[in-house]
């Protein structure tokens, strides 16, 4: 054989390996053929066609991979530039004609923006292969296989068991747990409400001990998407959450200690991440329903227990992004003596309406609250932090109070003079302070490191305390930089104070922890 022929048979052995080893790096899944397919969106992953899928504001991929993969994207018609965020994630497209292409390194969760356009972003969720899934005969697994869409109504888990999705399945229903142990739901499959007509609340955790939400991906939840409610050793990983509809919150850790969040996803229109304390474990003569319900969660009086505390609540290597909520919240409701130990580490904030928020409208001193390696691309409002009563308080007049079926709006007069909303406070009259201060709460000793802000936010940021007594104290912010400029002074912050004392600002960058609590690498 010549030596020329010999090299040729070599190069197309190596090239068809080299090939089958690049498809082998994709793992798809199979929809339903019912499930809505996106007409904006023509997808090849490794030249190998991908279906994306339509939601109600954007579309959506779904897949699985092993090694580096190279996407191509092609639109209608050409675009002008396509942003894919995080930016922090450097993944970056280049553009030829109605086409774009951009190559991600490892699996990780993704928004591609068109043209500015935000109404119709395509969602890029690249999962890892998966592993340790579940035998379908296994009697405490419900396996629900892909390619399916499940009318399941509800689901109640119980004791040692597991909700496992295959990527490509789709669940619809509701998922309670209540006072279960070791319980479970994985995969990369869709727990989807997008043919909900009235709210309720999607995944619901009351008084659980050790769950594991691995994987999965919620459509379009109409209420707060995942309740945990007096429950404790609680672990997200990989978690999706598609959202657009009114008070379709990420994730409500509600009286819950023991809680990490790490590489998730969150888009949606109210609230990400909020941290709550309502219903404290054990209490009774309140229906289980009534305290899961959207329209009558909250509502109940409750007994105090004296020195509880709600925290121990990790957030580790997740992306955010709303339309007009907060993206990390602790507030509104927090009937608790204390709130202590609650992190947020090398996170992204995409858009929001308010970055970070603390809304004590009860009787909490929240303390120990560090904000650690946070890049925020676009937000209305950096940091509100207040002390007051809110339409949500116990002691709010009954007015204006929201378990009121009767309530009206808080008089002008009685709004505060700088609120994210001040239609959620009420302010009483100076001499009438005092009247209200028993169940007035304390914010104390937070830390704000090494956070870039990467587009100055439209309006300035909030630390109004209470009263002298029921203020904000020991804030640090620590190598805090807008635009690329570091903040040196309180002033440069743009800032409204009211009844704050001990913020301190300094422009060096703190050093890095010696350990990421969180146990995976960055999934973004």
């Amino acid at each position: 054989m010549k030596r020329s022929t010999l090299c040729t048979y070599l190069g197309i052995f190596l090239t068809a390996l080299a090939l089958g080893s690049v498809q082998a790096k994709v793992i798809t899944y199979t929809f339903p053929a019912e499930f809505p397919t996106s007409d904006v969106y023509d997808v090849r992953i490794n030249q190998q066609p991908v279906q994306a899928y339509q939601t109600k504001k954007g579309s959506f991929l779904s897949f699985g991979m092993t090694g580096p993969v190279e996407l191509s994207v092609t639109y209608p018609s050409a675009p002008k530039e396509v942003i894919i965020r995080p930016l922090s994630a450097g993944v970056t497209a280049t553009i030829t004609g109605k086409t774009c292409k951009f190559k991600l390194p490892r699996p990780m969760n993704l928004s591609m923006e068109t043209d500015g356009d935000l109404s119709h972003p395509l969602f890029i969720f690249a999962n890892p292969k998966l592993t340790n899934i579940p035998s379908k005969s296994d009697p405490n697994v419900t396996f629900f296989e892909a390619g399916k869409i499940y009318d399941v109504g509800e689901i109640i888990l119980q004791d040692n068991e597991t909700l496992y999705l295959e990527g490509g399945a789709v669940v619809r229903g509701v998922i309670r747990a209540r006072n279960a142990r070791n319980v479970a739901i994985r995969g990369a499959g869709i727990i989807d409400a997008s043919t909900r007509k009235h709210k309720i609340n999607m995944l619901v955790f009351r008084e659980c001990d050790r769950v594991l939400l691995e994987n999965i991906f919620i459509l379009d939840p109409f209420g707060w998407t995942i309740h945990l409610s007096g429950s404790k050793n609680i672990k997200l990983t990989n978690t999706r959450v598609l959202g657009w509809r009114q008070n379709c919150d990420g994730i409500d850790i509600e009286y819950s200690k023991n809680v990490h969040a790490d590489g998730c996803f969150w888009q949606t229109t109210d609230d990400c991440v909020a941290v709550k304390a309502i219903y404290p474990p054990g209490v009774t003569g309140i229906p289980f329903e009534e305290m899961i319900n959207p329209e009558t969660l909250g509502k109940h009086k409750v007994p105090r227990i004296p020195g509880d505390v709600v925290g121990n609540i990790l957030i580790t290597n997740s992306v955010l992004s709303n339309a007009h909520g907060q993206t990390f919240e602790i507030g509104f409701e927090l009937r608790v003596d204390q709130v202590s130990g609650v992190t947020f580490r090398n996170c992204d904030i995409i858009h929001g309406g308010v970055g970070f928020s603390i809304h004590n409208g009860d009787r909490a001193t929240i303390s120990n609250m560090l904000l650690d390696d946070i890049r925020v691309e676009q937000v209305n409002r950096l940091i509100d932090f207040t002390l007051g009563i809110s339409i949500y308080s116990d002691d709010c007049p009954p007015p204006y109070r929201r378990s009121n079926p009767k309530r009206q709006a808080v008089p002008k007069e009685r709004r505060p003079a700088q609120a994210n909303n001040v239609y959620q406070w009420y302010v009483p009259a100076e001499q009438d302070l005092g009247k209200f201060e028993a169940n007035r709460g304390l914010i104390r000793n937070i830390t704000v490191r090494n956070m870039k802000v990467l587009t100055p936010p439209r309006h300035n940021s909030i630390f109004s305390g209470y009263n002298t007594k029921h203020n904000i104290s020991g804030v640090r912010i620590e190598g805090l930089k807008i635009q690329g400029d570091p903040i040196r002074a309180i002033k440069d912050l743009g800032v409204y104070l009211h009844h704050v004392n001990d913020i301190q600002v300094t422009a060096e960058p703190a050093p890095q922890p010696t350990q990421d609590n969180g146990p995976h690498p960055p999934r973004r």
